[in-house]
């Protein structure tokens, strides 16, 4: 059974208003004022009447939310609920315990070792290393492709700690060497999970090797072991905490069913906050679609219906004041779809397992991706002179310490693309390392003497480096400054010195960030943000071309090409950030309207795409697309109008056609 939503009105993206709440005002007793004021006795019943019937409303929906997440897919405890909210599947989460895990592991053997035979604990550092850095981009399915992305990992490193520590006689050629491999770094760091993580091993183990310059007995030793945190990487991820499909799945759905029960319950969001719920939403859908895409569901497009279903129910909650208990109830119903779609599913992979049966792994989009166009050259130039700029100003500061300025350039540059992207970055760069340092010293003198201690601080901050580092670049610079703090306190280095050595080659390493990315080929961030929109609104074309055609033409999804619009969606939210933190000292009012608006016509466009599906499922016509097709023609109209952008497309006409039969 469907409802049909309510109809978004052209001219105006209704957001409700907060004038939503119980009466006020206070009452006067005595038997006069209420012998002669009988009405208003009345009337003050009537309220508390309503007031009673809103709270039973209140309970009983509040019942249901509580049915619905005792579901399969719903959290076990509140920890987890949290963790959810910010992490769909616990991606990360299981990411950074990895990573956590086998620095561990790699540091009791390698550790041990050393002090075993009375070798210096440097010879660990490698190792260390690469237990560290190469869990984050181990993100293969198929255990074949796990493996290979895992030797061309470790291949980059070591070749380039051979490198590094063969060059390290010749400083000018060790320096030029090491340009080379910042450039070769940035050059593919679009060019997937595999490349990048070689190419991050590749630049820290060169840094490694120059600022080590090991014999070359050390550095066989070295390599030996290496082959530790080779072994103890592929036991942590294969065995002690291996990536399973199934339960990511299942974790992804419990937050989307959160996030849906967040947008159910708030019934006063304004359009930002409203934005930033079905958003936040969406990211969870999407997250489910990426599980999706690595297994071979029997009901994964029963399963895609009903995501979509639900993020519609939970657009038309958010923006209709009309008919909330209408939408609440649609909301709801969709939610007791999804979870039994994604009980069904569930169920079917494990009964599928338990016989045998092999699922299909597909490949993601990484696999199919054309080096010659995935590579960056205009951001590897960028970096690289800033590089050898912070290279020269380093040497100045410190001959010792200066690889903390050239690093500093490279991470800032890593997956920038504008202007405001690069100031953004850098400002977390320097807030992060200064709170860093200051925890560091505390720590330094008071875990002095507890080794046990240490190492948990250790491991627990290789854990927030890694959990935060690819996300929140601010949280994750904090971790890594406290671990160096920690690693240099326990091997004997002033610390006081060391911390005012580092925040001067990190202030260093930003400033000639910034001057770069402002005078050299600059990007504007506004530049930026606008080839964004144009690829959202690509993305609404597809969905309307897709929509009005054939539904036998293979190939061609309503869902799939909704996907596909969300994802660029997202793109647009990533490069508006800079944005958003500039409104603390400039407002960009067009640019407000302007996004407020083209989300309407993603939320007008999602209501198409399932519309269309569900025709197509019948195999008969549906009034309700129709109507869809018309609200996102008025919704596209309202955004040329609030943008100034011309929203062009025989598909836009086509549905403005519709708006005027209507």
């Amino acid at each position: 059974m469907h409802c049909a939503g309510p109809v978004i009105p052209v001219q105006r993206f209704a957001w409700r208003t907060k004038q939503e709440g119980s009466p006020r005002g206070g009452l006067v007793v005595s038997e006069l004022a209420i012998s002669r004021d009988r009405h208003l006795s009345r009337v003050l019943h009537m309220s508390i009447a309503a007031s009673l019937c809103s709270l039973a409303r209140g309970l009983h929906r509040a019942r249901d939310h509580r049915s619905i997440a005792r579901g399969v897919v719903s959290p076990s405890s509140r920890l987890l609920t949290r963790l959810l909210g910010a992490d769909p599947g616990l991606l990360r989460f299981h990411t950074a315990l990895r990573s956590a895990i086998a620095c561990v592991l790699t540091g009791v053997v390698t550790i041990g070792w050393t002090v075993h035979t009375h070798q210096p604990p440097t010879l660990a550092a490698f190792a260390l290393l690469f237990a560290m850095v190469a869990p984050l981009f181990l993100r293969d399915a198929s255990p074949r492709g796990w493996f290979r992305s895992l030797a061309v990992i470790y291949g980059a490193g070591s070749a380039s700690l051979i490198a590094a520590s063969t060059l390290a006689a010749w400083p000018l050629v060790a320096d030029a060497a090491f340009l080379a491999v910042l450039f070769a770094a940035m050059l593919v760091q679009a060019c997937g999970p595999r490349a990048l993580g070689g190419a991050m091993t590749a630049v820290v183990s060169f840094y490694l090797g120059l600022y080590l310059h090991p014999a070359l007995a050390h550095v066989f030793a070295m390599l030996g072991l290496s082959t530790v945190a080779l072994a103890c990487v592929a036991f942590t991820g294969r065995v002690l905490v291996p990536t399973r499909p199934e339960l990511t799945l299942r974790r992804a759905l419990s937050a989307v069913m959160q996030r849906a029960t967040t947008v159910l319950a708030d019934r006063r969001a304004d359009e930002p906050n409203a934005m930033r719920h079905l958003s936040l939403l969406n990211e969870a859908a999407l997250a489910v679609e990426e599980q999706l895409g690595l297994l071979d569901l029997p009901g994964a497009q029963r399963l895609r219906a009903c995501l979509i279903d639900v993020e519609v129910a939970a657009g038309q909650h958010a923006v209709d004041s009309s008919r909330l208990d209408r939408s609440d109830v649609r909301l709801t119903v969709a939610l007791r779809r999804l979870s039994r779609a994604g009980r069904d599913a569930v169920a079917s992979t494990a009964r599928a397992a338990k016989t045998g049966v092999k699922r299909g792994v597909k490949l993601t989009t990484g696999a199919a991706l054309v080096w010659r166009d995935a590579l960056s050259w205009l951001p590897a130039c960028r970096a690289t002179t800033a590089a050898l700029i912070a290279m020269l100003i380093g040497h100045s500061v410190s001959p010792e310490r200066w690889f903390w300025a050239v690093i500093t350039t490279f991470v800032v540059f890593l997956g920038t693309r504008s202007r405001g992207d690069t100031i953004r970055k850098t400002g977390e760069r320097v807030l992060g390392t200064l709170a860093g340092v200051a925890v560091s010293a505390a720590l330094v003198g008071a875990l002095h003497g507890t080794p046990w201690l240490l190492v948990a601080a250790m491991a627990a901050c290789v854990f927030g480096w890694a959990y935060f580092i690819l996300t929140l670049y601010g949280q994750g610079v904090f971790f890594i400054t406290v671990l160096v703090g920690l690693i240099y306190g326990e091997l004997g280095f002033a610390i006081g010195p060391l911390i005012e050595m580092r925040v001067e080659e990190v202030f260093v390493g930003c400033v000639v960030s910034i001057a770069v990315a402002v005078l050299m080929m600059p990007l504007r961030t506004s530049h930026h943000v606008d080839v964004k929109v144009t690829g959202v609104l690509d993305a609404l074309d597809e969905v309307l071309r897709v929509c009005n055609t054939s539904v036998d033409v293979p190939g061609l999804h309503p869902l799939t090409a909704m996907r596909a619009l969300d994802r660029r969606w997202h793109e647009l939210r990533v490069a508006l950030r800079p944005l958003q933190t500039q409104r603390v000292f400039a407002w960009n009012t067009q640019m407000e309207l302007a996004v407020g608006s083209l989300f309407a016509c993603v939320q007008a466009a999602r209501e198409l795409a399932s519309e269309t599906a569900r025709e197509t499922a019948r195999g008969a016509a549906v009034a309700a697309t129709d109507e869809a097709r018309a609200r996102l023609a008025g919704a596209m109209v309202l955004f040329a109008a609030r943008s100034g952008r011309n929203t062009r497309g025989s598909d836009a006409a086509l549905a403005g056609e519709v708006v005027a039969a209507r």
